[in-house]
Order: structure tokens, then C-alpha cells, then sequence
């Protein structure tokens, strides 16, 4: 069952001699039963995956925004639009954050009673931590194997990897579905807010409380990444119009705003890695654009792979800000 432990006391001693992968349950606040402690083996296969993805995604993107994001100012709130659950990226780029709002078609509940598959969990996991992407497919179709929690397993797990402590957990207020899981420093606790919605235009109306959420925020930081190249999509309109007037920094893969957009917007656009072309599913995107402003300059590659150009030698990120925020290679 999940159960939310009382005081970390009681999460250290539920996990003392138990794998990585399961004292990371107890780490974020729930005490494993006797049926998760059995699985071991996947406790063993979660340490090698998050083992596999610190060196080839966490760790080096975390460099490279210490070395390319860290100098532009803080940031108090990230907005990742269908970033799903995918909390140690977005942690990553920006590890000082005050709140962190990831929007997913994915549902996300918290409830004492649930149960929680420990295997399942992780297998939920697999391919983000191999590729640093969820499948939007699958993860809907290991949703039904995870015990009616939707993608709140793959959350606490990812928070309790980075180190981090779960200080509370609660839901949305209604009508907006999802969760809030406060965590970090109790002295200066951070809030990861996980809210199930559809973005397109006629599935997120002007007075859905995440509009005002993002009205309200200060220095906001837009992140997009393996986004199905939906930015590109004309259902999309309303999310284009908010991130032009409330970002002050976007973060992106090609699959995000066109590059062509945040140029006829007047902003200034970074780009770092090497881009030719994306992979054969999204070919019918125009990203000529974007490709010939690659090849107007030699650039390094970016050193490691990130969304769908898992290749080093291929991966790309633009960073863009409005033009009173100018960038800064």
C-alpha cells in the first residue's frame, strides 16, 4: 500500500538494509510492504537504469546549464507543457526553482489506500531512463499496472533520486486534476506541481486555473522537450500565445516553438549542438529554418543526448528570450 511516513525517521529506518531502487520509496515518504521488499530485482534494475541515465542525460545537462542558463538570473518557476512525468530534467536545468509545473494527458492521484507495484514502476520507467523521453503509448498502457496512482510512482521516484525529500503531498485544488508534492528543505521547500491536462485550444479554456498560475509567476522559465512537435500544430495557438507573453526564457528540443516563430517574435535565440534533421516520424515538419541557421555557424557538439536525437553528435537545445532579456552564449 502507499503510506505516507510520519518523519523521515521513519522513512531511513523502513529502508535501512534494503536495495537503492526500494530505499528510494522510503526516501520519499512511503514505506515499501512486505510484497514491494520482494522485489529485488527490480530494486537492483532501478539502480543500473538511474545509474545509465545520470552519466549519459542528468548529470551532463546539469553542467551544461550551470555553464549556460545559471549566468542569465534565477528562476522561480518552470512550466514544462507536456513534459508528463518527467521531473529530473527539468530539476536539472533549474535546480534553485520555486515551483515546478508539469502538464501531462496522464492522471496523477494521491490517496493512502492505493497500491503500489513496485515493478511495474519501474518498468514504467524504462525507456525514459534509457532515452530521456516517455512514449506517450506506453506510458498510458503501464498506467493500468500501477496501481490506480497514475504517474505519482514515477514522481516519488525521481524527487527521491535527486536526492530530495518529500515533505508533503496533496491534491490539486478542483476543478484542476492532478497533485502538488512539496519537497526539498523544509527551510525553503520547493513545490512540483503535476496538473492533467490537454493544451489544445479547445480543451484549455481562459479560465483554467493554470492560466492564472502562469499570469502570476515571476521569472518563468518555459521547457519543452519530445513534444511531438505539437508547438508546431495549429490546435496549439492559445499555449504559443501564453509562452510569448509570460516566458522569460524558453529551454528547447526542435520539437518545440518553431524557430522561425521565436525569430518573427524578435527574440534572441541561442543554439548549441548540431541539428540537420529530426528523426523520420516528424519529417513532415518544416525545419528548414531552423537547419540553416545550424549550418550558418560550426558549432560544438552539445555532448549528450537529449529527447528524440538520443545521438551526442546530433542533439540540439535553443535557449531564446524576449530582447530585454538579451542571451548569452
Amino acid at each position: 500500500m502507499l503510506r505516507k511516513t510520519d518523519t523521515d525517521a521513519d522513512a531511513d529506518r523502513d529502508g535501512a538494509g534494503a536495495p537503492d531502487g526500494l530505499r528510494d520509496l522510503t526516501l520519499a515518504g512511503i514505506r515499501p510492504d512486505a510484497g514491494a521488499v520482494s522485489h529485488a530485482g527490480a530494486a537492483r534494475e532501478l539502480d543500473d537504469l538511474f545509474a545509465r541515465f545520470e552519466r549519459a542525460h542528468r548529470a551532463p545537462l546539469r553542467a551544461w546549464a550551470q555553464a549556460h542558463l545559471a549566468p542569465r538570473g534565477a528562476v522561480t518557476t518552470v512550466f514544462y507543457p507536456f513534459g508528463g512525468p518527467d521531473f529530473c530534467l527539468p530539476h536539472a536545468l533549474f535546480p534553485q526553482a520555486q515551483d515546478f509545473i508539469l502538464v501531462g494527458v496522464e492522471p496523477c492521484t494521491w490517496d493512502e489506500g492505493l497500491d503500489l507495484d513496485f515493478a511495474a514502476t519501474v518498468a514504467a520507467a524504462r525507456h525514459y531512463l534509457g532515452f530521456s523521453y516517455f512514449i506517450t503509448k506506453d506510458l498510458k498502457a503501464a498506467i493500468a499496472s500501477l496501481g490506480g496512482a497514475g504517474v505519482l510512482p514515477l514522481l516519488l521516484m525521481q524527487i527521491a533520486r535527486c536526492g530530495l525529500a518529500v515533505l508533503k503531498i496533496e491534491p490539486l485544488g478542483a476543478p484542476a486534476r492532478g497533485i502538488v508534492i512539496t519537497f526539498g528543505d523544509p527551510a525553503r521547500p520547493q513545490r512540483l506541481s503535476y496538473v492533467q491536462q490537454d493544451l489544445r485550444d479547445h480543451h484549455w479554456p481562459a479560465d483554467h486555473g493554470l492560466h492564472g498560475r502562469l499570469a502570476a509567476a515571476g521569472a518563468l522559465a518555459v521547457f519543452v522537450k519530445s513534444a511531438s512537435y505539437l508547438l508546431h500544430e495549429a490546435p496549439f495557438e492559445a499555449l504559443r500565445r501564453v509562452i510569448r507573453a509570460r516566458a522569460a526564457l524558453v529551454v528547447q528540443d526542435p520539437s518545440g516553438v518553431p524557430y522561425e516563430v521565436l525569430r518573427s517574435w524578435g527574440w534572441n535565440v541561442d543554439l548549441f549542438g548540431r541539428f540537420t534533421r529530426d528523426i523520420p516520424v516528424f519529417a513532415r515538419y518544416d525545419q528548414s529554418a531552423l537547419a540553416a541557421a545550424y549550418r550558418s555557424e560550426a558549432r560544438a557538439p552539445l555532448g549528450f543526448g537529449i529527447g528524440y536525437l538520443v545521438d551526442p553528435a546530433s542533439a540540439s537545445l535553443m535557449v531564446a528570450a524576449r530582447p530585454e532579456a538579451p542571451c548569452a552564449s
